[in-house]
């Protein structure tokens, strides 16, 4: 491959915000990986990995590949109206962290995700996914989305952190604020409209922070108060900023791993009938969910030095996205890739990233969308969209990718 300029490399068709980009990017994805494994993208101000190799080399890298994010990159809204953030701009995160203050946040972090932990939450993550779906077959149709793969980890990770779950619905509405990309021709009402709930998100944050200041609590926010207080682990900022990644990373990456594991099912009847009669292939099935198609896009990275792949120069300090979901189908790696299989060898995919920011809540994460769908496949006998497959709406937002709605049915046995 030739040296390309920004220029000559940006016409690649990729428009992050157009629906139809949205709801079917794989056959973008092929179409790079065969003639363009790495691209400038404009709209993204980063070069683009498509490969397999080429993206779990970038995640393994921390010399070359920092997770720093450097100058502010997010795609914002050019309004006059200055964007709003839940933490201040360059607060340290596990997501844009390098180390060793990568390893300072997520040890802390992580000693309420261990397997231990989170396997002891079974119980109650099976009696919520029965509430959610008692009845559903008797129904014309049920929406997953808003139904079951909205409400289950939602109120989960709203427990587990020690928030009502019944503010689940305005959990929800903050989040979307939070992660959904504001078009860059969004105007200023638009702009002061996303920031009125970002700044309810972190006024109710700090509060339920200040009150574990006062009174300790045993919940996940009172253990990382605690911690702050006793040990000065984390800033007042980082804190804010933990509170917000886990309960943000806790509903909203589940919520679309599930939506898209039940189209998957659709799409592949006779897959939806062996995992009916053999459900102890149950964990398989997610290992193959999270490679067909998983919750998160991509992820990026930021150059420390000069480097070339592919013989391409990529400069220190620009940025390379790195496409989880392209490596996941890539055909050098897995056979019949677009195929969903659930006796594929190996646990090779890259669904929940790779090495040191593999993703915190993937215990969790396995755990409620086994029992999603396991109970989806006890509540019907068969199921099937209710809608045609090009009618789904998705959400607006390229890297988090899932269905706005997804309607399904009993089907014809």
């Amino acid at each position: 491959m030739q040296n390309q300029s920004k220029s000559d490399a940006g016409a690649t068709g990729l428009d992050t915000f157009d629906p139809q980009m949205i709801a079917r990017p794989h056959a973008f994805y092929e179409q790079l990986r065969a003639q363009a494994p790495i691209v400038w993208i404009a709209q993204l101000e980063a070069w683009l990995l498509t490969r397999y190799e080429d993206v779990r080399n970038v995640l393994r890298d921390h010399e070359q590949w920092s997770s720093m994010r450097g100058e502010e990159r997010r795609m914002l809204a050019r309004s006059g109206v200055p964007i709003e953030f839940v933490a201040p701009r360059g607060t340290l995160d596990m997501l844009g962290a390098d180390r060793p203050d990568h390893t300072r946040l997520r040890k802390l972090l992580a000693l309420d995700f261990t397997p231990s932990k989170i396997g002891r939450m079974q119980s109650r993550v099976d009696a919520i996914t029965e509430t959610l779906l008692k009845g559903v077959s008797e129904r014309p149709s049920f929406d997953v989305a808003e139904g079951l793969a909205v409400p289950l980890p939602v109120t989960v990770i709203a427990e587990l952190l020690g928030i009502p779950a019944e503010l689940g619905p305005q959990f929800k509405a903050w989040s979307d604020a939070v992660i959904e990309p504001l078009r860059p021709d969004a105007d200023d009402q638009q702009v002061r409209a996303r920031n009125a709930q970002v700044v309810a998100f972190r006024d109710y944050l700090q509060a339920r922070i200040a009150e574990r200041h006062a009174t300790p609590t045993d919940d996940f926010i009172g253990r990382l108060v605690a911690a702050h207080e006793q040990e000065d682990k984390l800033t007042d900022n980082e804190l804010l900023a933990a509170v917000t990644l886990l309960l943000l990373a806790g509903n909203e990456t589940t919520t679309n791993l599930i939506s898209n594991a039940t189209l998957a099912l659709c799409k592949f009847p006779e897959r939806q009938r062996e995992l009916r009669a053999h459900p102890e292939l149950i964990d398989a099935a997610v290992e193959e969910f999270l490679r067909y198609d998983g919750s998160v896009q991509f992820t990026s990275r930021r150059a420390v030095h000069d480097t070339h792949i592919h013989g391409q120069k990529i400069e220190a300090d620009q940025h390379v996205i790195v496409v989880l979901a392209s490596a996941n189908r890539d055909e050098r790696v897995f056979d019949q890739p677009n195929e969903l299989r659930f006796d594929r060898p190996g646990h090779k995919h890259l669904g929940f990233g790779d090495w040191i920011h593999i993703c915190l809540g993937q215990f969790l994460a396995r755990m409620e969308t086994r029992a999603a769908m396991l109970g989806l496949l006890r509540a019907y006998p068969q199921f099937e969209l209710a809608v045609p497959e090009d009618e789904i709406p998705y959400r607006a937002n390229f890297n988090l990718r899932g269905p706005k709605h997804l309607l399904i049915r009993s089907a014809a046995e």
